[in-house]
């Protein structure tokens, strides 16, 4: 029925949506409008590369597959390039998606892509101001166990691990 912004920053909007459920109530709510990200799974020597990084919003440190924000109407393949040169310091010479999902559906359209990097070598750009990041390295059984002892906690990286998993 209506959407009005509420609120603009660099790499997000939250809207308000007023509108009708199928019981006819009018429903007012906040959403954020999110340009999309991407996560990667980069192989170095037969092990996946990590980063441990400080999440302010949950306040500790976190180990994820490189991720990041897609700038406006980028192309998810350069932006996950983008993301794992500043993450890591390593490019790709192939990225391919092996699969796309909803981060919250329930309150962002936030689209989370998993690629695959093939044949990484050296190419580091400089990381964001808020990233300090410690590179990490565990074969896919490591990682696993880190999902089951709760040391890797974050459910995009449990997702695409998962993924990665069932198509090896």
């Amino acid at each position: 029925m209506e959407t009005k912004l509420v609120y603009k920053a660099e790499s997000l909007e939250i809207r308000r949506d007023t509108y009708e459920m199928s019981n006819k109530h009018i429903i007012k709510k906040d959403f954020v409008d999110h340009p999309g990200s991407v996560m990667i799974i980069g192989i170095r020597e037969k092990k996946i590369l990590f980063v441990k990084q400080w999440r302010q919003p949950i306040r500790k440190y976190t180990i994820e597959l490189p991720c990041g924000t897609l700038h406006k109407s980028e192309i998810s393949k350069i932006g996950a390039d983008r993301e794992f040169r500043e993450e890591t310091g390593f490019s790709a010479k192939n990225y391919f998606s092996i699969g796309k999902f909803y981060c919250a559906p329930g309150y962002s359209n936030e689209v989370k892509e998993i690629f695959i990097a093939e044949d990484i070598f050296l190419s580091p750009l400089d990381p964001d101001e808020d990233e300090q990041i410690e590179l990490q390295d565990y074969s896919l059984n490591e990682a696993i166990k880190l999902i089951k002892e709760n040391k890797i906690i974050d459910q995009g990286t449990i997702l695409a691990l998962n993924i990665y998993k069932s198509i090896l």
